[in-house]
Parts: structure tokens; sequence; C-alpha cells
């Protein structure tokens, strides 16, 4: 996967060192003075930008250390949850189970029935195999990790084509991290004694994806890096490689180390963005730590180096670094150059416009639209850019719900998905199995309210790890006839879907509304008998112990807790969603709740349809098939893509108008 791939040197900080220098501030906690010695005892060492700032820690995996920790109450919560979320609301059920022959929720059920004789690491290994076997990358599980965020190795391997033969090169090391003899140029050949290629197509039963091409993306570019909590440690303690540089036949050792970066997560945030959300969070941990380890110093204000013709030089970024863009010198000409690292907004409009401002300096002979390993992110946002290259109106996508009682339940329960009711109510009186597909936000209008701002031709270049919201630009680039895509894989991630965490389908899934009279009393403070009532009226009788909490503010939002006993019930305000303030019961009457702490489960809730001379066709699973398949050659993935965006030019030259 392309990373931000500037050239730079990372500063390694002991944990002593970091002790000397925290020694002189007076104003510590008895928490903060104790964190040096605690780092040392663990062998941890800080990662430094160039600049001196602490950008991520690696420390030593404990391997002996038992995997998360699972009491029988949590998994029995955790197995019910999941198969309530796969059954009820996950979209893609019926097409998944007919396509691999594969039944999750029976499974689930199996694991049911052994769940209290298992230990952690069996009942975590079982739990993430059913997961990966639905094979869809939305479909996501994430334990208890005892260890940390990731286990890296100090070395990253991109694959490229020679001769027509695909190989596997070591492109970038980490810095202070001591290496006998491995440097970037080896030809990887063997991973513990297994054919690189072998290795890869097992690993993949991992990291699957939605095709073959997906699969086998995802596991090379998780080679190095290993998220623990889905996945837990890697089996083994070190790997051993046999590779090839500068003639000699070469074996070297490397030891899995933790990794923890500075920085929070990337979740979306709450509200608009994460109904519509369509992205992979593993992905954006692994191009966060790939920014680590192989480009530091991108983390500096400094003015980037100067580059030769054939790279693209970067101007600026826009959307909050959610783009970068300039322009790069081909034989055949200077192109505009947009490089999208995912589409995260957190407002619709935020993306389209950010661009649109950014176009009228870029050249106007052609642009290069480079996406590959986009993360994703908020689907009606991405849509929209589409409409800046286009001479016609723009058609988005369509998106349909699959029809269960649960899920009409959801859309009856607030307003915000009223746009569907007809159809649910259509769909259930005549047996179909999904409703009607409708844009995921507004109507097409919305999707062009800005129009063309581009006058070039554009091409697209994306690979198989650009995900979920990537695939819906993509699709709606072919569809709406935008220009030629260029992939880097045989196909993209086939990953079409609204994505929401579990949490999010509580959130939707009220149990009911209190009258709007009475949010003065919940603002007060007061657990009043008009409350009392309502949920009495709701089949939940309160006893006389319970008590009201104060409000919390919640980014706009307020959410009251009743304590009764060890029942924690809440009523939520979300003026965003509903006009009166929502109840949510410590167990709602269809068996949901919250999971335990420390446990995310995310699934599919709308699955996305192509429009146009595509009409109809599932997104999901089928993917995109590009106009060229482009092989990357070692000149790309060691000098800044060059061949590949000499193609691209290439495509840019004969898209353009003959010359009057």
């Amino acid at each position: 996967m392309a990373t931000k791939d500037r050239p730079g040197k990372l500063k390694v900080a002991k944990a002593p060192a970091v002790a000397r220098r925290a020694r002189a501030k007076p104003d510590r906690s008895a928490a903060q003075k104790a964190a040096p010695a605690f780092r040392a005892k663990r062998g941890e060492t800080l990662l430094q930008s160039p600049g001196g700032q602490v950008l991520a820690k690696t420390f030593a995996l404990q391997a002996s250390t038992a995997l998360p920790v699972y009491p029988i109450a949590d998994r029995l919560q955790v197995l019910e949850q999941l198969a309530l979320a796969l059954e009820g609301f996950y979209v893609h059920l019926p097409r998944k189970k007919a396509i691999y022959g594969f039944d999750p929720v029976r499974a689930l059920g199996l694991l049911r029935l052994r769940a209290t004789a298992l230990s952690d690491a069996e009942f975590h290994e079982n739990l993430v195999e059913i997961v990966t076997r639905v094979r869809d990358r939305h479909v996501s599980f994430a334990g208890r990790s005892p260890y940390g965020r990731a286990a890296v190795l100090p070395f990253l391997v991109e694959s490229c084509w020679e001769a027509g033969k695909q190989v596997y090169v070591v492109t970038k090391l980490t810095a202070g991290v001591p290496i006998k003899s491995l440097q970037p140029g080896a030809r990887v050949t063997h991973w513990n004694g297994i054919a690189i290629e072998r290795y890869l197509r097992l690993n993949a039963n991992m990291f699957d994806g939605g095709n073959e091409a997906s699969s086998l993306a995802r596991s090379l570019a998780f080679l190095t890096y290993r998220p623990l909590a889905q996945f837990g440690p890697p089996l083994e303690e070190w790997v051993d490689i046999k590779f090839t540089l500068n003639g000699a036949v070469l074996e070297e050792r490397f030891i899995w180390a933790g990794f923890d970066s500075a920085s929070a997560p990337r979740y979306p945030a709450v509200g608009r963005n994460i109904t519509g959300y369509g992205g992979d969070l593993l992905l954006a941990g692994l191009q966060d730590a790939r920014r680590i380890q192989t480009a530091p110093d991108s983390f500096d204000p400094a003015p980037p180096p100067a580059k030769p013709a054939g790279v693209p030089t970067i101007e600026g970024s826009g959307a909050g670094g959610v783009f970068d863009y300039g322009r790069v010198t081909t034989v055949d000409g200077t192109f505009a150059y947009l490089r999208f690292w995912s589409f995260g907004a957190n407002n619709i409009d935020d993306i389209v416009n950010a661009v649109a401002a950014v176009l009228p300096a870029l050249p106007q002979t052609g642009l290069i639209f480079d996406m590959r390993g986009n993360t994703g992110g908020y689907i009606a946002a991405g849509e929209r850019v589409l409409q800046l290259f286009s001479a016609m109106p723009v058609v988005p996508a369509r998106f349909q719900f699959r029809v269960t009682p649960l899920t009409r339940a959801m859309a009856e329960a607030t307003d915000y998905f009223v746009r569907w009711r007809p159809s649910f109510a259509e769909a259930f009186s005549t047996g179909d199995d999904y409703t009607r597909g409708i844009p995921i936000e507004g109507d097409d209008a919305d999707y062009n309210q800005v129009g063309r701002k581009y006058p070039g031709p554009v091409v697209l270049i994306s690979d198989a790890l650009a995900f979920s919201t990537a695939d819906m630009f993509a699709a709606g680039f072919i569809d709406n006839r935008l220009g030629k895509l260029i992939c880097t894989d045989a196909n993209m991630a086939a990953a079409g879907g609204n994505n929401w965490r579990w949490d999010v389908v509580r959130m939707f899934n009220p149990d009911f509304r209190l009258d709007a009279s009475l949010k003065a009393d919940l603002i007060a403070g007061k657990l009043s008998a008009a409350i009392v009532d309502a949920f009495n009226a709701a089949g939940c009788s309160l006893s006389k112990k319970a008590v009201l909490s104060p409000g919390v503010p919640d980014d706009g939002d307020t959410i009251w807790t009743i304590q009764d006993g060890a029942l924690a019930h809440s009523v939520r305000d979300y003026p965003w969603m509903s006009a009166t303030p929502l109840v949510y019961l410590a167990r709602s009457p269809a068996g949901l709740t919250d999971l335990p702490t420390g446990f995310v489960l995310g699934l599919t809730i709308r699955r996305a349809i192509r429009v146009r001379k595509n009409e109809g066709r599932v997104l999901e699973d089928t993917g995109i098939e590009p106009d060229i398949f482009y092989q990357m050659t070692l000149r790309d993935i060691t000098d800044h893509n060059q061949d590949l965006l000499e193609r691209a030019g290439k495509e840019l030259i004969v898209a353009q108008p003959p010359a009057v």
C-alpha cells in the first residue's frame, strides 16, 4: 500500500533518557514520575520525529501473557449480540450464505455451546474465525488486548512485477532498530520457511476481503503490522525471512514488537457522519503506523524537498488532510494531481468544497486522481466530489436495508429513516427481502449543486486496498462515465455498504419515547411521576429506589441515567435525530444490549446498488473491474510511483479532445 512517502529519520529515545529529561519538571504527579521506570521495565522505546515530537512507543510483547480476558458472562453476551446483529440487521447475510456456503449465525450458536469450556485464547480465535469467514471487512470484532494497539516488524514489504513475475521487495526500514543484513531492495522469497506467495495466501484467510485480489492485498499490507485487539498477538514470536540481496541469499530473524501510536484511534464522529460511514479503521491504523515508521519528518513543519520530474509536487492539503494536491510532470506534459487518503469528513460538503477551491489553480490539461489505499469515510461526502468532473448531472449510488422485523422497527423508531418507511411497508407486505434503493443522504439534485469545476480529462488510480466509500466513488466514476480507472490489482476491495458500530445500532433502536413535555423534568433532575408512569406503560416498572443522574453533555446531545438497583436505563436527547427524548432500557424487549466494556462490533447496515449502465448491480463481492490492470514496477515501489504516473499521463493525452 502506498503511504505518505517522504524521506526522513525517526528519532529513537530510550526510556532512561526520557526519565532524565522528565526529572527536571517540578510539577509531575506520582504516576508520571513512575512512568519512565515502567517503560524501562517493559523495554519501551519512544519514537520521535526529527523535531522531537513523540509519535509512538514500541515495547516487548509478553508472549507468555494470557490472551484477552473473557469472563463467561461477557462471552455469552458478545455471542448473543453478534448473532442478533447478523440475523436482524446485517444486510448481506442471505447473499454471503449463498455465495460462500457458511452460516455465521449457526456457527455462533455452536460456539455458544462450547464457550464455557474454551480458554480465552481459544474463544478469541474461534470468534475471529467466524467473523472472518463472513468475508465482509465491514463485519468486524475487536476484543480486549492487554498488549497494546498493534505488533510490528521493522520493515515494509511491497510487491512489483519483473519479467512477468510478481516479486516481493523490502522497500523501507524503521530507523533505530538493529538490523544485521536486510536492506531496501531485498527480494523476500520465504517467510518462516514457507514460500512467500504461499504464506500470503495462507495469511489471507485471516485478513479476508470481498474477493481474491482484496484478500491478497490485505494479506501483504498487514504482513508486518498486526492489530492486536482484533487478532490477538502473532502466533509466532519471531519471524525468519529468507531473501536475496546483491546476488547473495541471506536469512535474518526479527522479533515482533508492540506498537502504540501517541495519537488516539481515528473513529468517525457520532451524528450524520457515522450513520453514513463506509470505511476501514484497521487500514487507517496501518497508515498511521507506516507514516510514523517510514516518514516521521512529515509530522514536523518543514518545506517539502525538491522532487525530480515524474514525482508529484505537493502544493498543499485540503479537508483536514483528507487529500493532497499539486502537479506532476511526465513525458506527456504537466498534469493536476490529487492524492486522496480517505473520505473522512464531519459535514457532507466539506470535501467537495475543499476540492473545488483548489482545482482552478492546478493544470487544466488533465488530472490524476490517486486514491490507492484510501480508507473510506463519509459516503455521501465522497460521492459529491464526482460532480466536479462531470459535464452531466451525476447519479449517486442507491442504498437498501434488508427487511427484517428489527430493521423495520428501527425505521419506525425515529424520523431519521422516514424516506425508507414506505418501502419497508411495501416490502413487508409483498415479501421482498430488501427495501427500494435510495441515495444515502438527500436526493440526486443534492449531488449536483456545485457542478463541474474541472474541464479537463480525469483518470482514476486505485487498488484492492481502497475501501468502502472508495469502492463507491470508483463505481460512480465508472457508472457516470467520468474517465478511465487504472487499478494496480485485478479488482478493488468489493466492499459495497454502509457500516455502523453496534453502539450506533443501539442508538437508532430506542425502546420508547418520552413526551416532549417531560424534557423539563429531566433538565431539572427530577424523576417525576409522569416519567415513572411512562416507564410503566412501556412495560418496565421503576422501583422506589430508582435515581436520576444529572444530564451529561455529549457533543450537543444530553444523556441521563436512571439507576434502578443493578439496572441502568438511559434517556437521551438527540435533537438531530428526534424531537423527543428517547429511552434505552438496560435490556430492550428485542434483546439488544450494550456490549461489555472493551468490545467493539461493526456490521454492514445498508448495501450499495450501482446506477446507470450498471443499474441494479450489487457492489459487494463483485467489486470494480478496472479499465486497465496495471502491474507495479520496481521503480514504482522504490521511487514515488513514476512509471504508474507516466502510464496515467498517457491515458490523459488519449482522453484530451483533438486540437481545433
